[in-house]
């Protein structure tokens, strides 16, 4: 059971440089990507400074089951086994330009995955027909969302993590105040951003709404755990969730889909009410700052939380 005293919200507002590249889990000859950062991509921008500050891998290499999918690095099991909810929202400016994502062509160095059958062809055949086999070209995605600012937000069971890393509570909050500016990165290495050191924080008084409840938001919620009350300033959208399984969220969006998203308005917040059983953390003292904790129909529970509170 999860104390509401225990609940931590790491949370960043920052701007985009040029976008960012979230590839598509499972993805090989084909790299699409997807135009907002999912759930997990969420955990990894503030994991990867927390683990720093911490005196952690963030890159320990094992892999690791998790989901319906693998984690690279066991280091970030340990943050998403704390995690009660995660999730981004963008917004857009006066001259910015939404959001798109493109695939563009670039080779790949193929042959440590080729077979032995495979191998000998590309040694033997004329060099016109080794080239292609041994480094195709393939698709290769990008989200471009130049002068955009999003926000992560970041949920997780503070006594949870605590005893995960062997720690008091008092040392995480002492450390974790800092990950909120030191997120450099979205998604894979490149994706560069800065953040806003006035509107970024690590929450540790929180409020709790439960069903039936209103409340506006710029991030994206479980669209089975909502009703939308702005259905014009709301878009549909499939992603992963924190145990990769696929998932429809309400985006606060003028448009959505998997290649565009044009943002909403500056202080423009669509109106949402909780549905049973789900719930949400509210930071009050941050305007738009809601994050609806998922229900898992497969466990017949709320990830992290209990519904006592």
């Amino acid at each position: 059971m999860v104390s509401l005293s225990a609940i931590r919200v790491f949370y960043t507002e920052a701007l985009l440089s040029w976008g960012f590249v979230v590839r598509h889990r499972g993805a090989s000859a084909a790299q699409p990507a997807y135009v907002l950062p999912p759930p997990t991509t969420v955990v990894g921008a503030f994991a990867y400074p927390l683990a720093r500050v911490l005196g952690l891998n963030p890159n320990a290499e094992s892999e690791v089951k998790w989901g319906d999918g693998r984690l690279i690095s066991s280091t970030m099991k340990v943050f998403l086994e704390a995690t009660i909810a995660a999730a981004a929202g963008v917004r857009a400016h006066p001259h910015s330009t939404g959001l798109a994502t493109a695939q563009e062509p670039g080779r790949i160095i193929a042959s440590p995955y080729k077979g032995d059958t495979e191998r000998g062809r590309i040694k033997t055949e004329p060099f016109e027909s080794a080239i292609p086999r041994a480094m195709p070209v393939q698709g290769v995605g990008a989200t471009y969302a130049p002068g955009v600012t999003v926000g992560l937000a970041w949920v997780v069971d503070g006594d949870k993590l605590a005893r995960e890393l062997g720690i008091q509570l008092e040392k995480l909050d002492a450390v974790a105040e800092k990950a909120p500016f030191g997120v450099v990165r979205l998604g894979s290495k490149e994706g560069f951003l800065a953040v806003d050191y006035s509107r970024s924080m690590y929450v540790k008084n929180v409020k709790l709404l439960g069903p039936g409840d209103k409340f506006r938001t710029w991030l994206y919620v479980d669209s089975t755990c909502v009703e939308s009350l702005d259905p014009v300033a709301t878009q549909v959208l499939p992603m992963p969730d924190l145990n990769y399984r696929s998932k429809r969220y309400y985006v606060p969006s003028q448009l959505a889909s998997h290649n565009v998203v044009v943002p909403l308005p500056e202080h423009v917040l669509p109106l949402f009410k909780l549905v049973e059983p789900c719930r949400a953390v509210q930071a009050p003292e941050v305007e738009g700052l809601v994050v609806v904790m998922s229900y898992d129909s497969s466990s017949h529970s709320q990830k992290g939380i209990s519904a006592e509170l």
